[in-house]
């Protein structure tokens, strides 16, 4: 039986170093079912599920953090969720920048209770226009009970010149 696991590591980027990881991963019969990674500035953080023999786990867990010293790795169990009824919603949100605009959507998503399932931020200084734009992508998982409206309606509600669009 397989052993699912996630891991999750940090550090500087290196040539090869996802392919590094999945290779070592294959070595011990192990394969990521699913993974995600994220660069800035030099460092990335990656995610990833991990199905193992059961009895590789722990052997495979040890030789990544030998041969790969510079970096951090975290483990932790797979929690199953409960099932729950919800409806997907993926949309964009751009308007003029402000301080704590990123706070008040963060606060606004997690009043209603909705899942965060990715949320992009950019921040693009417009020179034509002489100010910042922002710029967000989500995509969330509503409970049953939210609306696709009241959500739109309330993240419009961050800026006077805010604008959502469903996708």
């Amino acid at each position: 039986m397989k052993k699912l696991f996630i891991t999750t590591v940090i550090g500087p980027i290196t040539p090869g170093i996802i392919k590094s990881l999945a290779e070592v991963t294959r070595s011990f019969e192990g394969e990521w079912l699913t993974s995600k990674v994220i660069k800035v500035d030099g460092h990335f953080s990656a995610m990833m599920k991990v199905a193992i023999a059961q009895e590789a786990e722990a052997e495979l867990k040890a030789k990544f953090e030998s041969e790969f010293a510079a970096l951090r790795f975290f483990f932790d169990e797979v929690v199953t969720e409960a099932e729950t009824v919800s409806t997907a919603l993926h949309l964009t949100l751009d308007c003029g920048d402000r301080a704590g605009l990123t706070r008040d959507i963060v606060d606004i998503l997690s009043n209603l209770d909705l899942v965060i399932e990715h949320m992009e931020f950019n921040r693009v200084h417009v020179s034509t226009i002489g100010q910042t734009v922002f710029s967000s992508t989500l995509n969330l998982a509503i409970p049953e009970g939210i609306s696709t409206e009241s959500v739109v309606e309330l993240l419009e509600g961050v800026s006077e010149d805010a604008r959502v669009s469903i996708l």
